[in-house]
Protein backbone atom coordinates (compact mmCIF):
# COMPACT_ATOMS: atom_id res chain seq x y z
CA UNK A 1 0.00 0.00 0.00
CA UNK A 2 1.23 3.48 -0.96
CA UNK A 3 0.16 6.27 1.60
CA UNK A 4 -1.18 9.22 -0.33
CA UNK A 5 0.88 12.32 1.01
CA UNK A 6 4.16 10.74 2.03
CA UNK A 7 4.02 8.15 -1.24
CA UNK A 8 5.86 5.49 1.36
CA UNK A 9 4.88 1.91 1.17
CA UNK A 10 3.28 0.29 3.70
CA UNK A 11 3.40 -3.89 4.43
CA UNK A 12 1.24 -5.20 7.03
CA UNK A 13 2.02 -8.79 8.40
CA UNK A 14 -0.65 -11.25 11.13
CA UNK A 15 -0.28 -10.65 14.62
CA UNK A 16 1.22 -13.31 16.79
CA UNK A 17 0.17 -13.66 20.69
CA UNK A 18 2.69 -10.92 21.99
CA UNK A 19 0.85 -8.49 19.32
CA UNK A 20 -2.67 -9.85 20.83
CA UNK A 21 -1.39 -9.67 24.77
CA UNK A 22 0.30 -5.65 23.73
CA UNK A 23 -3.27 -4.80 22.10
CA UNK A 24 -5.40 -6.25 25.11
CA UNK A 25 -3.19 -5.18 27.77
CA UNK A 26 -3.49 -1.53 26.13
CA UNK A 27 -7.50 -1.60 25.79
CA UNK A 28 -7.28 -2.12 29.62
CA UNK A 29 -5.52 0.82 29.87
CA UNK A 30 -7.57 2.82 28.14
CA UNK A 31 -10.78 1.70 30.06
CA UNK A 32 -8.84 2.46 33.34
CA UNK A 33 -8.05 5.81 31.96
CA UNK A 34 -11.85 6.38 30.77
CA UNK A 35 -13.14 5.44 34.40
CA UNK A 36 -10.51 8.33 36.04
CA UNK A 37 -12.84 10.24 34.16
CA UNK A 38 -10.24 12.69 31.82
CA UNK A 39 -11.36 15.22 29.38
CA UNK A 40 -12.38 13.56 25.89
CA UNK A 41 -9.82 14.43 24.59
CA UNK A 42 -7.06 12.54 26.88
CA UNK A 43 -9.15 9.37 26.19
CA UNK A 44 -8.37 10.15 22.09
CA UNK A 45 -4.57 10.72 22.76
CA UNK A 46 -5.16 7.33 25.06
CA UNK A 47 -6.52 5.67 21.86
CA UNK A 48 -3.72 7.31 19.51
CA UNK A 49 -0.67 5.83 21.47
CA UNK A 50 -2.44 2.31 21.00
CA UNK A 51 -3.18 2.51 17.55
CA UNK A 52 0.39 4.01 17.19
CA UNK A 53 1.81 0.81 18.97
CA UNK A 54 -0.53 -1.49 16.70
CA UNK A 55 0.93 0.02 13.43
CA UNK A 56 4.32 -0.22 14.97
CA UNK A 57 4.09 -3.89 15.37
CA UNK A 58 2.13 -4.90 12.01
CA UNK A 59 2.77 -2.57 9.54
CA UNK A 60 6.14 -1.14 7.97
CA UNK A 61 6.62 2.03 6.63
CA UNK A 62 9.55 2.01 3.70
CA UNK A 63 10.71 4.56 0.94
CA UNK A 64 8.61 3.67 -2.08
CA UNK A 65 12.46 3.11 -4.11
CA UNK A 66 13.60 1.07 -1.44
CA UNK A 67 15.16 -1.75 -2.87
CA UNK A 68 17.17 -3.34 0.07
CA UNK A 69 15.93 -3.84 4.40
CA UNK A 70 18.35 -0.85 4.80
CA UNK A 71 15.32 1.09 3.28
CA UNK A 72 13.40 0.03 6.80
CA UNK A 73 11.94 3.32 8.13
CA UNK A 74 12.02 3.13 11.99
CA UNK A 75 9.06 3.67 14.33
CA UNK A 76 9.04 7.22 15.30
CA UNK A 77 8.61 7.55 11.86
CA UNK A 78 4.98 6.87 12.29
CA UNK A 79 4.77 10.11 14.36
CA UNK A 80 6.13 12.28 11.51
CA UNK A 81 3.35 10.90 8.67
CA UNK A 82 0.23 13.05 8.18
CA UNK A 83 -3.07 12.84 10.37
CA UNK A 84 -4.20 11.39 6.98
CA UNK A 85 -1.57 8.96 5.96
CA UNK A 86 -1.69 7.11 9.69
CA UNK A 87 -5.27 6.97 9.12
CA UNK A 88 -4.72 5.22 5.68
CA UNK A 89 -1.88 3.09 7.09
CA UNK A 90 -4.60 1.79 9.57
CA UNK A 91 -7.63 1.05 7.45
CA UNK A 92 -4.49 -0.48 5.17
CA UNK A 93 -3.97 -2.88 7.80
CA UNK A 94 -7.29 -3.19 9.10
CA UNK A 95 -8.57 -4.29 4.96
CA UNK A 96 -5.73 -6.88 5.10
CA UNK A 97 -6.72 -8.54 7.88
CA UNK A 98 -10.66 -8.29 7.82
CA UNK A 99 -11.55 -7.57 4.65
CA UNK A 100 -12.33 -4.04 2.34
CA UNK A 101 -16.08 -4.27 3.97
CA UNK A 102 -16.79 -2.65 7.34
CA UNK A 103 -20.42 -2.83 8.51
CA UNK A 104 -21.15 -0.30 11.31
CA UNK A 105 -24.42 -0.94 13.64
CA UNK A 106 -26.83 2.13 14.49
CA UNK A 107 -29.45 2.39 16.90
CA UNK A 108 -32.11 4.65 15.85
CA UNK A 109 -34.33 6.52 18.66
CA UNK A 110 -37.09 4.84 17.40
CA UNK A 111 -35.28 1.32 18.66
CA UNK A 112 -34.58 0.17 15.59
CA UNK A 113 -31.22 -1.88 14.76
CA UNK A 114 -29.84 -1.22 11.90
CA UNK A 115 -26.46 -1.66 9.69
CA UNK A 116 -24.39 0.46 7.57
CA UNK A 117 -21.54 -1.00 5.11
CA UNK A 118 -19.34 1.31 3.78
CA UNK A 119 -15.89 -0.06 1.74
CA UNK A 120 -12.51 1.15 3.06
CA UNK A 121 -11.05 0.98 -0.67
CA UNK A 122 -14.06 3.54 -1.11
CA UNK A 123 -13.71 6.23 1.86
CA UNK A 124 -10.13 6.32 0.86
CA UNK A 125 -10.88 7.36 -2.72
CA UNK A 126 -12.68 9.72 -0.96
CA UNK A 127 -10.50 11.35 0.83
CA UNK A 128 -7.72 11.82 -2.25
CA UNK A 129 -5.63 14.81 -1.36
CA UNK A 130 -5.78 17.40 -3.90
CA UNK A 131 -2.84 21.09 -4.03
CA UNK A 132 -5.08 23.79 -4.24
CA UNK A 133 -3.91 26.16 -6.78
CA UNK A 134 -2.74 29.24 -4.23
CA UNK A 135 -0.44 27.37 -2.67
CA UNK A 136 3.53 26.20 -3.02
CA UNK A 137 6.18 24.66 -1.41
CA UNK A 138 8.08 27.39 0.44
CA UNK A 139 11.49 28.33 -0.48
CA UNK A 140 12.91 29.13 2.57
CA UNK A 141 11.35 26.34 5.25
CA UNK A 142 11.50 22.95 3.82
CA UNK A 143 8.15 20.80 4.45
CA UNK A 144 6.04 24.39 4.86
CA UNK A 145 3.92 26.15 2.12
CA UNK A 146 3.46 29.62 1.14
CA UNK A 147 -0.12 30.94 1.09
CA UNK A 148 -1.53 34.41 -0.50
CA UNK A 149 2.55 35.55 -0.77
CA UNK A 150 2.49 39.21 -1.77
CA UNK A 151 4.07 41.49 0.34
CA UNK A 152 6.88 40.28 2.29
CA UNK A 153 7.64 43.59 3.62
CA UNK A 154 3.96 45.02 4.44
CA UNK A 155 4.12 41.44 6.52
CA UNK A 156 0.88 40.18 3.78
CA UNK A 157 2.34 36.70 4.02
CA UNK A 158 1.06 33.23 5.48
CA UNK A 159 2.64 30.30 5.83
CA UNK A 160 1.92 26.57 6.58
CA UNK A 161 2.37 22.79 7.61
CA UNK A 162 0.56 19.69 7.41
CA UNK A 163 -0.42 18.52 10.87
CA UNK A 164 1.46 15.12 11.89
CA UNK A 165 0.45 12.44 14.17
CA UNK A 166 2.91 13.95 16.81
CA UNK A 167 1.44 17.16 16.55
CA UNK A 168 -2.32 15.30 17.13
CA UNK A 169 -1.05 13.80 20.37
CA UNK A 170 0.59 17.02 21.38
CA UNK A 171 -2.62 19.00 21.06
CA UNK A 172 -5.03 16.54 22.72
CA UNK A 173 -3.46 16.73 25.77
CA UNK A 174 -4.05 20.89 25.37
CA UNK A 175 -6.66 22.38 27.02
CA UNK A 176 -7.11 24.06 23.50
CA UNK A 177 -6.27 21.77 20.91
CA UNK A 178 -7.65 23.39 17.80
CA UNK A 179 -5.78 26.70 18.99
CA UNK A 180 -2.49 24.90 19.63
CA UNK A 181 -2.48 22.90 16.53
CA UNK A 182 -2.76 26.59 14.54
CA UNK A 183 0.19 27.52 16.66
CA UNK A 184 2.09 24.61 15.70
CA UNK A 185 1.52 24.65 11.99
CA UNK A 186 0.40 28.01 10.74
CA UNK A 187 2.66 31.07 10.29
CA UNK A 188 1.62 34.63 9.52
CA UNK A 189 2.82 37.90 9.03
CA UNK A 190 -0.46 38.97 9.80
CA UNK A 191 -2.10 36.77 12.23
CA UNK A 192 -5.72 37.46 11.36
CA UNK A 193 -9.21 34.98 11.91
CA UNK A 194 -9.20 35.29 8.17
CA UNK A 195 -5.19 34.06 7.46
CA UNK A 196 -5.80 31.20 9.23
CA UNK A 197 -8.96 29.93 7.82
CA UNK A 198 -7.53 30.37 4.59
CA UNK A 199 -4.39 28.37 5.49
CA UNK A 200 -6.90 25.46 7.20
CA UNK A 201 -8.71 24.99 4.07
CA UNK A 202 -5.72 24.65 2.04
CA UNK A 203 -4.59 21.93 4.33
CA UNK A 204 -7.98 20.25 4.81
CA UNK A 205 -7.69 19.85 0.90
CA UNK A 206 -4.19 18.64 0.56
CA UNK A 207 -4.69 16.39 4.12
CA UNK A 208 -8.13 15.69 3.93
CA UNK A 209 -9.83 13.89 6.96
CA UNK A 210 -10.13 10.58 6.77
CA UNK A 211 -12.10 10.05 10.34
CA UNK A 212 -15.51 10.93 8.56
CA UNK A 213 -19.26 10.79 9.36
CA UNK A 214 -20.96 8.04 8.18
CA UNK A 215 -25.00 8.11 6.81
CA UNK A 216 -27.73 6.56 6.55
CA UNK A 217 -31.40 6.13 6.57
CA UNK A 218 -33.84 4.33 9.38
CA UNK A 219 -35.86 1.70 7.69
CA UNK A 220 -38.35 2.01 10.39
CA UNK A 221 -38.72 5.74 10.70
CA UNK A 222 -37.49 7.23 8.30
CA UNK A 223 -35.03 9.10 10.36
CA UNK A 224 -31.58 10.30 9.39
CA UNK A 225 -28.97 8.54 11.33
CA UNK A 226 -24.97 9.47 11.80
CA UNK A 227 -22.02 7.97 12.68
CA UNK A 228 -18.64 9.92 13.42
CA UNK A 229 -15.96 7.08 12.04
CA UNK A 230 -13.07 7.22 14.29
CA UNK A 231 -10.60 5.52 12.48
CA UNK A 232 -8.06 4.92 15.42
CA UNK A 233 -11.15 3.48 17.60
CA UNK A 234 -12.26 1.57 14.77
CA UNK A 235 -8.98 -0.58 14.04
CA UNK A 236 -8.54 -1.50 17.55
CA UNK A 237 -11.84 -2.48 18.57
CA UNK A 238 -11.54 -4.91 15.83
CA UNK A 239 -8.32 -6.23 16.44
CA UNK A 240 -8.91 -6.38 20.40
CA UNK A 241 -12.24 -8.54 19.14
CA UNK A 242 -9.90 -10.98 17.50
CA UNK A 243 -7.41 -11.53 19.99
CA UNK A 244 -10.39 -11.20 23.04
CA UNK A 245 -10.14 -15.16 23.68
CA UNK A 246 -6.14 -15.08 23.63
CA UNK A 247 -5.66 -16.30 27.46
CA UNK A 248 -8.17 -19.13 27.04
CA UNK A 249 -6.37 -20.52 23.84
CA UNK A 250 -3.18 -19.95 25.11
CA UNK A 251 -4.59 -22.25 28.35
CA UNK A 252 -5.83 -24.69 26.18
CA UNK A 253 -2.81 -25.48 24.21
CA UNK A 254 -0.16 -25.49 27.46
CA UNK A 255 -2.19 -27.96 29.35
CA UNK A 256 -3.24 -29.93 25.89
CA UNK A 257 0.83 -29.87 24.54
CA UNK A 258 2.77 -28.84 27.66
CA UNK A 259 4.70 -25.93 25.57
CA UNK A 260 5.73 -23.25 26.67
CA UNK A 261 4.05 -20.32 26.95
CA UNK A 262 6.56 -17.94 24.74
CA UNK A 263 6.76 -20.56 22.14
CA UNK A 264 2.64 -20.14 21.85
CA UNK A 265 2.79 -16.52 22.24
CA UNK A 266 5.33 -16.68 18.97
CA UNK A 267 2.80 -18.19 16.67
CA UNK A 268 0.38 -16.36 14.10
CA UNK A 269 -2.95 -15.90 15.60
CA UNK A 270 -4.80 -18.27 12.63
CA UNK A 271 -2.00 -21.42 14.05
CA UNK A 272 -3.38 -20.47 17.74
CA UNK A 273 -6.91 -20.71 16.39
CA UNK A 274 -6.58 -23.60 14.72
CA UNK A 275 -4.66 -25.57 17.62
CA UNK A 276 -7.22 -24.17 19.91
CA UNK A 277 -10.04 -25.64 17.41
CA UNK A 278 -8.64 -28.65 17.29
CA UNK A 279 -8.71 -29.20 20.92
CA UNK A 280 -12.05 -28.23 21.67
CA UNK A 281 -13.37 -30.24 18.92
CA UNK A 282 -11.46 -33.36 20.35
CA UNK A 283 -13.32 -32.53 23.96
CA UNK A 284 -16.32 -32.60 22.37
CA UNK A 285 -16.37 -36.73 20.96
Amino acid sequence: MRLPISGLEVSFRLPNGHDDLALLEGGARESRNNRADLRSSEAQAATLECAIDALSRLAELRHASGESSGAAIKMSAWLTLTITDFESALLGLRAFLFGDTVRCVLRCACTERMEIDFSITHLLSEARPGMPGRVQPCATRPGWFELNQKDHQAGDWTIFRLPTVADQLFALRSPKPYELLAERCIDSGRPTRRATASAERAMESMSPTVSCPIHGVCAACGAALNRQLHVPSLVLDELRASAASMHDEVHAIAATYHWEESAILAMPQVRRLAYSDAIRQAGSR
